[in-house]
């Protein structure tokens, strides 16, 4: 079975009609659609004198631009004429000065403060962790502009800063900045409700992040009028203009209230983002997790810190912080990804299906040609035969006539055989009619060497069997053409689900699989069926074909 030969012409003319109509297979459907995905984080508080890390609250524009960037959202990933590029170009320089302008006038706040004593800390990362939401949601804006998830970390960069107004020495702008800083927890909250689409149309979500841009921003606010500079926890820092009595009992109260308030969000967060966590499958677990966890432990920390457990729990959410644009971003391009895995896995199945489908078909289309051979060309051919037979009879004592008679039968014997052997390599009646077994024992009796059979009795899968039968066929032929061997055997059996094929001789040997078309169309026909073929072939030690061809196929 060495060098495999080229098939009969009717083989390959089937398999040629096959790839030909693989080759065309229509366009498939995408199915792959984004679906919202829920990610949680908090929001920050007032800012310690002393702490050389504060709070990793945030701050923005004010509400109303926030709120506009949080909302804005592009038409979608069409090509956009010449108007609407120029229109994206502009804004986006737009942002991108503001943002650099924000950033700079915190560096300016933060240097300038009298009761900041992390100036060059806060100088630095201050800016920093705003300008990385702004610069990753720009860039998560346009790679997914169908999704409003850019534009909601665009719209938290600039609550970033608008939270680092507390460090301002102006009583005004300090009171605003306690009151509207925690903007930014409701925009997160928000983000990560609404993670990767950017939309929020589970109405428990919408209910979740309208508590969240109420508690994040006043959950605080109503100790203010009670709390001097003491009770804030920064001696140094201006006298908040809310203030109208101080008392220091009712202000730690409403401050465990507040601090309460957050608590009991994030444990309503947190039971929802596990459920929904783990209910989704392992390729969205591999984008959310991360998030999750970055997300929901700045939450944690945030919540912690807010009640006054010390300096170490503002340091750790302000770094979880400073990781979390990163985060969203990694998970969007997850997102992307495992969507393009989704589609790419549901092309391969389709294809799968189209080749197992073509497969089917010229099978079928093998039938019929044997059918139609058997009932019709052959029965013609057998009555002419008969009709020779007799003519033969009436000619007797007319010698030349004989002769003639007696050649004529001959060749149409010759031309019969002919018929039949073809009729059998385009599908033999015997593999539909009985079997496997049945068809391979009719298939070594023709074999020019020794063959023996070891299949197992059960009927498989119509594809399969065909497979199966043609497998052993081309590889018989190739020992009969090529290997010199004194014996073959053929092996058939089942073993977990599959069929294992095995042919071997004790030929020359150094068969080359890549050479010929019979192997290289058996390869195709079992891949279409998710099965695989090798072949062995030390030269001088004989040649052995291995297939695996699942039962499922």
């Amino acid at each position: 079975m060495p060098e495999e030969s080229p098939r009969s012409e009717g083989h390959d003319m089937v398999l040629e009609r096959e790839t030909a109509a693989q080759d065309t297979t229509g366009r498939f459907e995408r199915a792959a659609s984004d679906a919202g995905v829920p990610f949680f984080v908090a929001a920050p508080g007032a800012r310690d004198e002393s702490s050389t890390a504060s709070a990793p609250a945030a701050g923005a524009e004010t509400d109303e631009t926030a709120g506009a960037a949080a909302a804005a959202a592009v038409d979608g990933p069409d090509a956009p004429g010449p108007a609407a590029s120029s229109l994206r170009v502009g804004r986006t320089v737009a942002i991108v000065l503001a943002a650099l302008l924000a950033g700079a006038a915190v560096v300016a706040l933060e240097l300038a403060s009298a009761h900041q004593d992390a100036k060059a800390v806060w100088a630095v990362f201050g800016p920093a962790v705003g300008w990385s939401f702004v610069g990753t949601g720009l860039y998560a804006w346009r790679r997914r502009p169908d999704s409003r998830t850019g534009a909601l970390m665009v719209a938290l960069g600039f609550a970033w800063f608008l939270f680092t107004l507390d460090a301002a020495n102006s009583p005004a702008l300090y009171t605003f900045a306690l009151v509207v800083g925690g903007v930014w927890g409701g925009i997160f909250l928000h983000l990560g409700l609404s993670f990767p689409t950017g939309r929020l149309p589970d109405p428990v979500d919408r209910a979740l992040t309208v508590a969240g841009y109420v508690i994040f921003p006043l959950a605080f606010v109503l100790a203010l009028p009670f709390a001097g500079p003491h009770e804030l926890g920064c001696d140094g820092c201006p006298v908040n203009l809310l203030l109208v009595h101080r008392d220091p009992a009712l202000a730690a109260t409403l401050t465990a209230f507040g601090a309460l308030l957050y608590l009991t969000l994030f444990a309503i967060v947190l039971v929802r983002a596990v459920r929904r966590w783990r209910a989704t499958g392992a390729l969205e677990r591999l984008q959310l997790t991360p998030v999750y966890t970055c997300a929901l432990a700045t939450f944690l920390l945030v919540t912690v810190a807010r009640a006054g457990v010390g300096e170490a729990a503002w340091w750790a959410a302000f770094i979880s912080t400073g990781l979390m644009p990163f985060a969203f971003l990694g998970g969007l391009l997850r997102s992307h990804v495992s969507h393009l895995d989704a589609e790419l896995r549901e092309r391969l199945e389709e294809l799968r299906a189209s080749r197992a489908r073509l497969v089917e078909a010229g099978d079928a289309e093998r039938r019929r040609l044997e059918r139609d051979l058997h009932d019709g060309a052959q029965a013609r051919l057998v009555a002419l035969a008969m009709l020779l037979a007799t003519a033969r009879r009436r000619a007797a004592g007319d010698a030349d006539l004989e002769g003639v008679l007696d050649q004529a039968r001959d060749e149409l014997q010759t031309g019969l055989k002919e018929l039949r052997e073809l009729a059998r390599g385009i599908h033999p009646a015997v593999l539909t009619d009985r079997g496997l077994e049945p068809a391979l024992e009719a298939l070594v009796s023709r074999a020019p060497v020794p063959v023996t059979v070891e299949a197992a009795g059960q009927r498989l899968p119509a594809p399969v069997e065909s497979a199966v039968y043609f497998v052993v066929s081309e590889a018989l032929q190739n020992v009969a053409k090529y290997a010199h061997a004194t014996r073959a055997a053929v092996s058939v059996r089942r073993s977990g689900g599959r069929v294992l094929v095995e042919v071997s001789d004790d030929g020359v040997g150094g068969a080359d699989p890549t050479r010929g078309s019979g192997l290289r169309g058996l390869t195709d026909r079992v891949a279409a069926l998710d099965g695989t073929i090798a072949v062995e072939s030390p030269v001088g030690r004989g040649t052995r074909l291995r297939a695996e061809i699942p039962l499922s196929a």
